[in-house]
């Protein structure tokens, strides 16, 4: 069934706080009854299709049992095509902004080789070999080094450009690499950036109804790269240790870009563009796998990051939701960059030390405003250490600074009119920090096509549910994810349970 809804919670709070004109309330629709649909099975494992009236394609359902090589098999088996056509669309879309083909194939396989793979966990990479032996298994002879380089580009958080140019400027030996792909006879172009938008947050507590824990996030990425054809939820079962996790995302994409485990926790990345960049250390998406596999708690999260390196200059979430009566703090935003994490929890008063001086006028603005029970974050830090080195400070009136404002408003104006957070409201709260293509107005989706939204996803873990939108269509027609169908997904069917439906 498919329920309209407006986006009606901050309104009238962030109205007055940011002086937000023509506040008009987008619809977004939920669908609380897609049609689950067994298309594939092997050696354990299924390939379902989701099938939703908000959506021309269905949202395949991957549910994967065994070792990490088995269940990287059975997925190149259930979907190698869908991943290779990804990886095609990807270089479409991304090449023409920063390096000619070759040139980035080489790049990519340089970054792959020389160190994203070094520190790159034998599991994830026994799950590789698989998929590309799956692919073969199944009749498909193409995918190369496919999967490899859209985990390298997949990487950059957001500005790809800009992340490239800071990686060969800084440990990479600029020099080297481009006198490499000169002798290659391989052109290269210029590197320009483009900004990207990213949001999650987890609220709990007081804020909720029964104090339960909700989350959501958003990927505002690069639009209408055609991934969104092949949409992607995949649930992890690992026979050789650890907890079941669904990944959410496109074939292809390999880690999590957002996603949640059996024992709750989730985990999320936004990105915080920094001068201190590497790819001596995992990559983001499957860190995020890896913390939703191997920790059992807030505590377990916490040491699996502290044990594994940063790469680039994000922002991230870790959270427990199971944990929110019996931890002082069941969730942390983790402010990252090349050899530093910064982790905040609730309230943190170092937040709300952030004050930013007008360089013309002198005036002073307060830039952060923690609260209890809720930890947020868009693209900027707090952190000191961070901010000295990230890429673009923003002012009080740039668009990170407007949406940490959202919903810093959201969760304030809900506490002030003692309304508990349930789970429309959390699907609100994401959908409203969602780009929507409207310079700041983020109630209005009139220009739904350009906006950057690209997955939007909000996760209710006591009850086992988890909302999820994608991009919709191309080009004119295009409806960017936080305004057009969030489906439900059931989660009990397949962490409940890891056998096939």
């Amino acid at each position: 069934m498919l329920f309209y809804y407006t986006i009606l919670l901050t309104v009238l709070a962030v109205m007055s706080s940011l002086s937000i004109s023509n506040a008009a309330t987008p619809s977004f629709k939920i669908d609380y009854n897609p049609q689950l649909s067994l298309v594939k099975q092997y050696n354990g494992s299924q390939l379902y299709t989701m099938i939703s009236t908000g959506y021309a394609d269905p949202i395949m359902v991957a549910n994967l049992t065994g070792s990490h090589y088995e269940m990287g098999f059975s997925l190149g088996v259930f979907l190698a095509n869908e991943a290779y056509e990804n990886y095609l669309s990807l270089f479409k879309t991304l090449v023409p902004n920063f390096l000619e083909n070759d040139a980035l194939e080489v790049f990519l396989d340089w970054q792959w080789d020389d160190y994203l793979s070094k520190q790159f966990p034998q599991e994830f990479s026994d799950e590789i070999n698989g998929f590309n032996d799956g692919a073969v298994h199944s009749g498909f002879t193409q995918m190369g080094k496919a999967i490899t380089r859209c985990i390298v580009l997949s990487s950059f958080p957001g500005d790809a450009g800009q992340n490239i140019e800071y990686l060969l400027i800084n440990e990479l030996k600029s020099e080297a690499f481009l006198e490499y792909i000169e002798k290659k006879g391989v052109p290269h172009g210029k590197l320009s950036p483009d900004s990207m938008q990213c949001s999650h947050f987890s609220v709990w507590g007081d804020r909720t109804v029964q104090g339960e824990m909700y989350n959501g996030r958003n990927l505002d990425w690069i639009i209408d790269t055609g991934i969104a054809k092949h949409k992607l939820l995949t649930f992890f079962h690992p026979t050789t240790g650890g907890n079941s996790h669904v990944a959410v995302g496109f074939a292809g994409l390999f880690g999590a870009i957002t996603g949640i485990s059996s024992k709750g926790i989730f985990v999320a990345e936004s990105d915080n563009d920094s001068d201190l960049v590497t790819f001596d250390g995992m990559s983001w998406a499957h860190r995020l796998r890896y913390v939703m596999q191997y920790a059992n708690n807030i505590e377990d999260a916490l040491n699996i990051w502290k044990a594994t390196n940063n790469t680039m200059g994000m922002n991230h979430m870790l959270s427990s939701a199971f944990e929110v009566d019996t931890v002082e703090h069941p969730a942390y935003a983790l402010e990252t960059m090349k050899g530093y994490t910064a982790f905040f929890p609730d309230n943190d008063t170092l937040e709300s030390a952030y004050i930013y001086v007008d360089p013309n006028t002198g005036d002073k603005t307060q830039m952060g405003y923690p609260i209890p029970q809720a930890v947020y974050r868009t693209n900027h830090g707090y952190d000191p250490l961070i901010r000295k080195y990230q890429y673009q400070l923003p002012g009080p009136g740039d668009d990170t600074m407007i949406r940490y404002m959202l919903l810093y408003n959201a969760f304030e104006y809900y506490q002030s009119a003692s309304i508990a957070i349930d789970e429309l409201a959390a699907i609100n709260i994401t959908s409203t920090l969602g780009a929507k293509g409207n310079e700041g107005d983020f109630f209005d989706c009139s220009n739904a096509n350009t906006g950057m939204n690209v997955i939007s996803a909000a996760f209710h873990a006591a009850n086992s549910t988890m909302y999820v939108a994608f991009e919709e269509g191309t080009g004119n027609t295009r409806i960017c994810a936080c305004c057009g169908t969030y489906v439900q997904v059931d989660l009990s069917l397949f962490f409940g349970q890891q056998q096939q439906i």
